[in-house]
C-alpha cells in the first residue's frame, strides 16, 4: 500500500518536471557542451628593408676590419688633379642590415650638364672586388664600362645583385684619365658633379602560405601601370622625387604636344622607362614641345610611336615632324609610324623603325629622321618610304656627332638613304657602317647612296644592293625556279621545301645575280630536272655564259638531286654548271646533309662541272653530306670536273667532312689553288 503511493507520486512529480521543462523551451535555445584553447603571442610585424653603401680607397685590401666610409656622408670620387693617365680606385661594400631580403641596383648618375672632360674618363667594373689595386695594370680592358660620358649618358645599371639579410657584396669602381686626352681637357670639370646611386627592394625570398612570389613585382623606384586612354603626363609627374621611375602601358595612351608648366621638365624622376608592352603612344596636341624630358633621361622600348599632333605652323616643312627632344633619349625596339626631328643632346635608338613619306595636305615631302641637334647613334634600324635621313642643322650649328650602324635603307624612292647638309657649320662628325642600302636613290661627290653638300662622311664596310628582290617563302623561292634572273636576290628568313621539286633558277647571260644569304637556310629541297646545255644539269643554279654569280651566308641543308638519266648529266646541290667567261663567288655558303646521287656524269656538293673561275672562301660541306658518282674521277666534294685553259678554282678555309676527295677531275689546263 505504502509502495503504490509512493510509485504514483514519483510519477506525478516527473510529469510535472517534463512538463516544467518544455514550457522553459519555448522561445529559448539549447547550451551545448563546449571547450577551448587559446593560442596567446601572435605577431604581426613589419620586417625591416635597410642597405647601406660604404667605400674604401682601392689600394686599400676589401677586408671587414678596414676603414670603410659611409657613402652618405660626400663625395666618393673628388679631385682637382685630374691629368692624363691619373687614376682613382674605389671599393664600394653594398650591405644588407635589414631582416628582408633585397635586390639592389647601382646607378652612376649626371646631376647636370656634363662637359667633353668625361669623355677622356674611362670607367672599370671589377667584380668581385678581392684585392687592394695596387698597380694600373690590374684594370683591364674587359672590364671597362666605357667612357665616363657614355656611362652617364645611358640609362644603364652599373651593377646589380641580391643580398639576403646580413650578407654584403664588394665591387670596384676605378675612374681614369686617357693617356692621350691633350691641352684641350686643361682647366674643364665634367659638369656639377654626378651621382653613385644605389637602390634597393624587396626580393623572392621569404614565403607566405603559398610560395615566394608575393613580392615578385616589387621595383627599384616608382612603378606606374597605365590603361587605355589614362594621363601619361600625370603619372610620369606624379614619381618619386630622384628615383627612377617605370611606366608599362596596357593600352593606347596619348601625349599632348602643348606646353608643360612652361617647360619640358615633367617629372621629379631621376631617369624615364616608358615599356609599351606593344601598344601606341600618339602625340596630339599643339606640337609645341617635343616627347622627352629636358632633366630625366628617358627609354622608350616595346612600343609605337605615333603624330597626331597640329602645330601652329604645320604647313611649314621643319614643324611637321614630330620632334623628339630632352637631355638623354633611349629608343630600343620602337615603331615610329609618322616621321621624326631628333634634337635632344644624346639620343639612342637601337632596333628601331623609321618610315618618310609625303605630306600630302601640306604638300611637303619629309624623311623618316631628320637629325637637327646633339649627338645620337641608329644601331640596327630600318628605313622606309620615300626618304631615309636628313643631317641638317636647325638655325643653330649644333650637331655633333652622327653614327649609323648597322642599319638597312630600303626602298626609297625619292631621295639617297642619307642626306647631309651642313651649310653652317664643318664640325659635324658623321660615321655610317655596316650598312645596307637597298633600292635607294643614287648620292652625289662620287658616292652612290650618299648626298652631301660640305661634309663627306665616314663610310665603312656598307653595302648597295640594286635591282634587288625579296625571297622569305617557299612559293617565292620555287617561282624562281626555270626562269634566268639577275639583280639581287636577298633572304628575309629560312625556306624549307619539305620535299618540294626546285627546278633549276638560272643566272642570265652576261649580267649578275647576287644571293644574300643573311644567315639562312634553304632545306629540304628536291632537284629532279635540269637545264639542258648539250648536257642535263641539275643542281639548284646554272651560270650563263659571261656572268657574275655570288652566293653569301647562306646554308644548304637536306638538298637531294635524283640520279642523273645519261652519262652527260650534272648534279651538284649548288651550282651544275659554270659556263665560260662567267665568275662564281661562293663567300660563307655551308652545305648539310645533301645527297647527290648521279652515278654517270660529274657530281659534286658546290660545282658539278666548271669551265668558269670559281672563287670559295668559308665554305664547310657538313659529315653528313654524300656525293654517289659512278666515277671517282669525275666526283669531288668541291668542284666534280674543272676544264678548259685559265679555269682557276681558288679554295680557302673551307672544309670537306666527308670522305669524298676535294676535287674531281683537272683537265683542259684548269688550275685549283
Amino acid at each position: 500500500m505504502t509502495k503504490t503511493k509512493s510509485t504514483k507520486r514519483a510519477l506525478l512529480l516527473s510529469a510535472l518536471s517534463l512538463l516544467m521543462c518544455v514550457s522553459m523551451l519555448i522561445g529559448s535555445t539549447f547550451a551545448w557542451f563546449t571547450d577551448s584553447v587559446t593560442s596567446s603571442g601572435n605577431i604581426i610585424k613589419s620586417g625591416t628593408l635597410e642597405v647601406t653603401m660604404e667605400w674604401l680607397d682601392g689600394k686599400v685590401a676589401p677586408t671587414d676590419d678596414a676603414a670603410w666610409k659611409n657613402a652618405a656622408d660626400g663625395a666618393i670620387f673628388k679631385s682637382e688633379l685630374w691629368e692624363p693617365g691619373y687614376t682613382e680606385v674605389r671599393h664600394i661594400k653594398i650591405e644588407n642590415e635589414g631582416t628582408l631580403a633585397l635586390k639592389y641596383q647601382l646607378n652612376i648618375l649626371a646631376n647636370g650638364e656634363v662637359s667633353k672632360l668625361a669623355d677622356v674618363i674611362d670607367v672599370y667594373y671589377i667584380d668581385p672586388a678581392e684585392v687592394a689595386i695596387t698597380d694600373r695594370t690590374q684594370l683591364k680592358a674587359e672590364d671597362k664600362l666605357g667612357t665616363l660620358s657614355q656611362v652617364l649618358e645611358q640609362i644603364s645599371t652599373t651593377a646589380s645583385g641580391n643580398l639576403e639579410a646580413g650578407d654584403d657584396h664588394t665591387i670596384t669602381l676605378a675612374l681614369k684619365m686617357q693617356e692621350t686626352a691633350g691641352n684641350e681637357y686643361q682647366d674643364l670639370a665634367i659638369g656639377s658633379d654626378f651621382s653613385i646611386q644605389l637602390l634597393a627592394t624587396q626580393l623572392t625570398s621569404e614565403s607566405d602560405s603559398f610560395n615566394n612570389q608575393y613580392d615578385a613585382d616589387a621595383t627599384l623606384g616608382t612603378y606606374i601601370e597605365l590603361n587605355a586612354g589614362e594621363d601619361l603626363l600625370a603619372a610620369m609627374a606624379s614619381a618619386e622625387a630622384g628615383m627612377p621611375l617605370t611606366i608599362k602601358l596596357n593600352g593606347n595612351v596619348e601625349w599632348p604636344t602643348a606646353g608643360h608648366n612652361g617647360e619640358d621638365n615633367i617629372t621629379p624622376a631621376s631617369s624615364i622607362l616608358i615599356d609599351g608592352n606593344g601598344y601606341t603612344i600618339t602625340a596630339t596636341g599643339a606640337g609645341v614641345t617635343p616627347l622627352g624630358d629636358t632633366e630625366a633621361p628617358m627609354t622608350l622600348k616595346n612600343v609605337k610611336i605615333a603624330d597626331k599632333s597640329v602645330s601652329y605652323a604645320e604647313g611649314a616643312w621643319e614643324f611637321s615632324y614630330l620632334e623628339m627632344g630632352g637631355k638623354v633619349l633611349n629608343c630600343i625596339n620602337v615603331d615610329f609610324s609618322d616621321p621624326i626631328m631628333v634634337e635632344s643632346d644624346s639620343a639612342n635608338f637601337v632596333d628601331c623603325s623609321f618610315v618618310g613619306y609625303r605630306d600630302d595636305a601640306n604638300s611637303i615631302n619629309m624623311n623618316g629622321v631628320w637629325m637637327a641637334n646633339g649627338d645620337a647613334t641608329f644601331t640596327n634600324c630600318t628605313f622606309t618610304g620615300t626618304r631615309g635621313m636628313k643631317i641638317c642643322d636647325m638655325y643653330a650649328p649644333e650637331i655633333g656627332t652622327v653614327v649609323i650602324d648597322g642599319c638597312t635603307f630600303m626602298d626609297l624612292t625619292q631621295k639617297p638613304g642619307v642626306a647631309i647638309d651642313d651649310e653652317d657649320t664643318q664640325d659635324m662628325k658623321i660615321t655610317i657602317k655596316n650598312s645596307t642600302f637597298i633600292n635607294c636613290q643614287p648620292g652625289d661627290q662620287g658616292l652612290y647612296i650618299y648626298e652631301t653638300d660640305n661634309t663627306v662622311p665616314t663610310v665603312e664596310n656598307n653595302r648597295v644592293y640594286n635591282n634587288a628582290k625579296f625571297v622569305g617563302s617557299t612559293a617565292e623561292l620555287i617561282a624562281l625556279g626555270g626562269t634566268n634572273v639577275e639583280g639581287v636576290l636577298i633572304l628575309t628568313d629560312d625556306i624549307d621545301l619539305n620535299g618540294a621539286e626546285l627546278k633549276t633558277i638560272g643566272v642570265t647571260y652576261n649580267k649578275s645575280l647576287e644571293i644574300v644569304g643573311n644567315g639562312h637556310k634553304i632545306s629540304n629541297a628536291k632537284i629532279t630536272t635540269g637545264k639542258q646545255n648539250g648536257m642535263t644539269n641539275m643542281g639548284m643554279f646554272y651560270v650563263e655564259t659571261g656572268a657574275s654569280f655570288t652566293v653569301s651566308d647562306l646554308t644548304v641543308n637536306g638538298m637531294t638531286v635524283a640520279e642523273g638519266i645519261d652519262d652527260y648529266t650534272i648534279g651538284a646541290a649548288l651550282i651544275g654548271y659554270a659556263n665560260q667567261d662567267s665568275v662564281v663567288t661562293l663567300n660563307n655558303v655551308d652545305v648539310n646533309g645533301a645527297s647527290i646521287n648521279n652515278t654517270k656524269g660529274n657530281a659534286a656538293i658546290y660545282v658539278g662541272y666548271t669551265v668558269a673561275t670559281v672563287n670559295m672562301n668559308g665554305c664547310d660541306i657538313g659529315s653528313d653530306c654524300t656525293v654517289n658518282g659512278e666515277r671517282a674521277d669525275k666526283t669531288g666534294a668541291f668542284v666534280g670536273t674543272a676544264n678548259t685553259a685559265g679555269c682557276v678554282v681558288t679554295v680557302i678555309d673551307c672544309t670537306n667532312g666527308t670522305s669524298v676527295a676535294d676535287y674531281g677531275r683537272v683537265i683542259g689546263g684548269a688550275t685549283y689553288n
